[in-house]
């Protein structure tokens, strides 16, 4: 799935301003930190029967397609140090060469 289709199905709904750099969400209170999503930090956008995902490297965004409902599911820690190492890594390489 792809931007075009994530704003047909919820661009309305959500009030979505899409910049060239950013998704902003109208219905979201000010404070919200996922008011505005950078679009570097969405990996992929999946559709499902209700809802709508937005998949980043630490959490999934679970956009109701009927009403305005969002969810979000968090991606938990690795407890092991060497695993958070091996993570922290693969974030900087894939960031800074753009991969």
């Amino acid at each position: 799935m792809n931007l075009d289709e994530f704003m047909t199905l919820c661009g309305t709904l959500y009030g979505v301003t899409l910049t060239d750099d950013s998704l902003t969400f109208a219905q979201m209170s000010d404070d919200n930190p996922f008011r505005t999503i950078l679009l570097r930090n969405v990996y992929g956008i999946e559709k499902f029967e209700y809802h709508v995902a937005l998949v980043s490297s630490t959490y999934i965004l679970f956009f109701n397609r009927d009403e305005v409902d969002v969810t979000v599911h968090f991606k938990p820690e690795p407890s092991n140090v060497f695993k958070r190492f091996y993570y922290w890594i693969k974030y900087r390489f894939f960031h800074e060469t753009g991969r």
